[in-house]
């Protein structure tokens, strides 16, 4: 079984290559985490998969969210690895899953970096289209790689000790209390995807229908990225900049 978590798309397009590789199922843990859908039964899988983005070097606090509630049965000797999509480089995230894993008595056999177009665009700039095609074709073989490792099961990298942050702290904000930086532009056309896509349901209609940012936001910037009007944005942070969605994810949902 693979569990993913994708806002713009790297991480669900890594998962999809590699169920379909290793015919495992696919599992959304932005879905799994709006349906509050924490148990699973692996007993017929013999691999279990966890692709997830890397946030500030580690894990993003919703994947250590559905980490903690996760309630696996049938575990029984599968091979256990995680795929971290990144800017450059993971930094501690293998530790990271590595120690939530272990309080679920799961054992880890490593993790594999996959580097992707960065679109954390509170901090940078999406790259130009010529460097995104570029780092897309390098992943693509990468890829290649880390799925010949994962079918003959080669341990990946185990990252030693507990890390300063298990996870990238999520927020507590609110639109009406002033706490968030989110707010639809007037090109809003409470169209409701922001809505949906949202893995921790922190966004909520006004009586037009428009955003509010209201409960625990994990920062993925789904909304911000997926909005077909470019209208989402983190204060003066993200005003004029572009958007992202991994142009190659195979199937074209609403919900990473």
């Amino acid at each position: 079984m693979i569990f993913y978590f994708s806002a713009t798309g790297n991480s669900q397009y890594a998962a999809e290559k590699i169920a379909e590789a290793t015919g495992d199922r696919l599992i959304s843990i932005g879905q799994a985490l709006r349906d509050a859908r924490f148990d699973f039964d692996i007993s017929g899988d013999t691999t279990l998969g966890i692709v997830v983005p890397t946030f500030a070097g580690t894990l993003p606090g919703a994947v250590a969210l559905f980490i903690e509630k996760l309630n696996l049965s049938g575990c029984a000797n599968q091979y256990v690895c995680g795929v971290f999509t990144c800017g450059e480089s993971s930094g501690n995230e293998s530790a990271a899953l590595g120690t939530l894993l272990k309080t679920k008595s799961i054992p880890f056999s490593g993790s594999f970096d996959l580097v992707m177009p960065d679109n954390f665009i509170i901090w940078s700039d999406v790259p130009s289209p010529a460097r995104l095609e570029s780092i897309l074709n390098s992943a693509d073989k990468a890829l290649e790689h880390i799925i010949s490792a994962i079918r003959q099961k080669c341990p990946g990298t185990i990252g030693t000790g507990i890390p300063k942050d298990l996870y990238m702290p999520m927020e507590t904000i609110s639109t009406t209390d002033k706490t968030s930086k989110f707010f639809a532009d007037d090109k809003c056309t409470a169209c409701g995807l922001c809505i949906k896509l949202c893995p921790m349901r922190c966004i909520k209609p006004d009586d037009k229908g428009h955003p509010l940012w209201e409960g625990t936001c994990t920062l993925c910037l789904s909304c911000l990225h997926r909005c077909p009007m470019k209208a989402i944005q983190y204060g003066k942070d993200t005003q004029n900049k572009s958007r992202y969605v991994n142009p190659r994810v195979k199937h074209r949902t609403n919900e990473y």
